[in-house]
């Protein structure tokens, strides 16, 4: 899949089984005064958390995890007149980890342009871009470690340097620290019939593949808008829109580890039903096969969306043609963007034109077997006043997802929302969504990682500041946003932050207290489990710290509450290993 319609980065996960209502009997028991969720939110929506803001635009950001509850932001720059790329890593509490401003990638003669990005399995990234040093668009790549010290040559390493052009590139980790990306390629020199190419690189910067990439398909004819799935073996899966049989049909091939095509030449039809069928996305089914959703002209009246699953071997396991997912509702739908339900299946969100006048998003779940599990016209994740477009999807890793998209409610220009929906169709948030960013100016193109612990991270491009800048702003299960420090209320308990998180051993946790009272400092693991208590009985006003040592606990995610007065606060601490 391309960065912008990423699926879940490999992290810590939450086990599926983990509901909202479990979490927020934990967070917030009976009695509680507290107002605050999962994660306090201490950023206004249109503070949130200035990525890069140096002279000229920075455009087109795309997003990874870290695998340790932060992610890592690519974006196209013009500082120094001509685009460059350059990247930034935010951690678990949206602190900027790297040089402000971000790390340099590439800074070569001429253009780079439409940077995608995948995590490295080891807290950093590989970078894939369109580069024109050479006259035509190449592909090249990058690799940047958990501190931000770029690890292949200055300026990047060339995947493909095949006369004439090459672009709309995807990349995946191939699970083995390194990546497989493919793209569209014009080296045949036909005018408008480029044909699918990919390659692997490993962790060192060693091309794995033939030189300049394995031929994925060269039919005569067009081939556009290729994205892949891992197949959690080195190989991968990947789709695309083909014009073979005059009409655009999806096609799927899956290459292995080695490099070798492994269905049918030039690939095995996912649908090639009458008209046109665009845009596919593709995510695991966790089967060892793969999802893949499109909108499709079907009907001859408007689009619809429809899905397919594919296994091992690429035989189609659903109706031929694939199932519809939006039961043909009129006037179009488009755009889809599909991530994994963790159970066999998964949830999709598109762009969707039912009311006849403005664009909303919507939303389905289908099941392993091939039925939709949701309403069967979808699910409304936002139909708020102006047009909602550009949906991105990743794992609420509780079989639900996060749906994040660019928002035209307030008419003189674009915000930022996000939704989650829960494996039941349960909207979790406020029924148009809730607000990341609204800020002067346009927010545009995001881009979402799921965090691996809960949560989520958007990043977007952001016009408040007269040019472009790259903002970033995370959530978790309940909406709330990032943590940042801010000055307490004296006349409220407050729970700062853990630190180190996340943690390997002896982690400090400070507390202030309004007035003298009957205090408790608990910690539990993500069942509801109390796992230790930090603090208890009556204690003074002001400042108190505590350290506990983490190193026997096992890894994964736990909660810190503070009670007193009959209000509490919680805050959330990772323990790595």
């Amino acid at each position: 899949m391309s960065s912008e319609k990423k699926p879940p980065e490999r992290g810590v996960h939450l086990p599926h089984a983990v509901g909202a209502i479990l979490l927020a009997a934990i967070f917030n028991p009976p009695g509680s005064a507290s107002a605050q969720s999962l994660f306090m939110n201490t950023l206004t929506a249109s503070d949130c958390m200035p990525v890069c803001t140096a002279g000229n635009d920075q455009i087109n950001p795309a997003i990874t995890a870290d695998g340790s509850g932060g992610s890592i932001i690519v974006w196209q720059d013009i500082r120094n007149g001509n685009n460059d790329i350059y990247v930034q890593r935010t951690n678990i509490n949206g602190d900027l980890l790297w040089t402000a401003d971000g790390v340099v990638i590439c800074t070569a003669g001429s253009s780079q342009e439409f940077p995608r990005i995948t995590s490295d399995d080891n807290g950093g990234a590989i970078i894939i871009w369109q580069d024109y040093r050479n006259g035509s668009s190449d592909i090249y790549a990058q690799r940047v470690n958990a501190g931000g010290s770029v690890l292949w040559a200055a300026n990047g390493i060339p995947l493909c340097t095949e006369v004439f052009d090459q672009f709309n590139v995807a990349v995946e980790a191939d699970g083995l620290g390194g990546a497989i990306l493919t793209w569209e390629d014009y080296r045949s020199n036909v005018v408008n019939c480029p044909d699918i190419f990919a390659q692997r690189v490993n962790s060192n910067g060693t091309i794995l593949w033939t030189a300049n990439g394995v031929d994925v398909c060269n039919e005569a004819s067009a081939q556009h808008g290729p994205e892949l799935e891992s197949d959690d073996n080195g190989g991968a899966f990947i789709t695309w829109y083909d014009q073979r049989a005059g009409d655009y049909d999806i096609y799927t091939q899956r290459v292995a580890s080695g490099g070798a095509v492994q269905w049918t030449t030039n690939g095995v039809a996912t649908c090639t039903m009458a008209t046109d069928q665009l845009m596919p996305d593709i995510c695991s089914d966790g089967a060892a096969g793969v999802i893949i959703t499109w909108h499709d002209f079907r009907s001859t009246n408007e689009y619809d969306i429809y899905a397919q699953r594919q296994g091992p071997d690429g035989a189609v396991v659903w109706a031929v043609d694939g199932v519809v997912m939006n039961n043909n509702v009129g006037y179009d739908q488009i755009n889809p963007v599909i991530v994994s339900d963790g159970a066999g299946g998964a949830v999709l969100a598109w762009q969707d034109y039912r009311t006849g006048t403005t664009s909303d998003i919507y939303a389905q779940r289908v099941a392993a077997a091939g039925a939709v599990l949701w309403t069967a016209t979808g699910v409304i994740i936002c139909t708020a006043e102006g047009d909602q477009i550009n949906p991105q999807i990743v794992t609420d890793n509780n079989s639900g997802a996060f749906v994040t998209w660019e928002d035209y409610r307030s008419i003189s220009n674009s915000d930022i929302y996000v939704q989650r929906i829960a494996a039941n169709a349960a909207i979790n948030w406020p029924a148009t969504g809730y607000l990341i960013c609204d800020a002067d100016g346009n927010q545009s193109f995001p881009t979402m990682a799921d965090d691996g612990i809960a949560g989520a991270v958007v990043a977007w491009q952001d016009q408040r500041n007269g040019n472009w800048d790259i903002y970033a702003q995370g959530f978790g299960l309940f909406g709330t946003g990032i943590e940042t420090p801010q000055t307490p209320d004296v006349t409220m308990p407050h729970l700062s932050r853990a630190y180190p998180n996340p943690a390997t051993a002896v982690i400090g946790f400070s507390f202030t207290l309004p007035g003298p009272g009957a205090t408790e400092l608990v910690l539990f693991d993500i069942y509801g489990r109390r796992v230790a208590t930090l603090a208890s009985g009556m204690m003074m006003a002001g400042t108190h710290e505590v350290s506990w040592n983490a190193s026997s606990t096992e890894a994964g995610v736990y909660f810190c509450r503070l009670s007193f007065g009959g209000m509490t606060e919680t805050n959330r601490v990772v323990i790595l290993r």
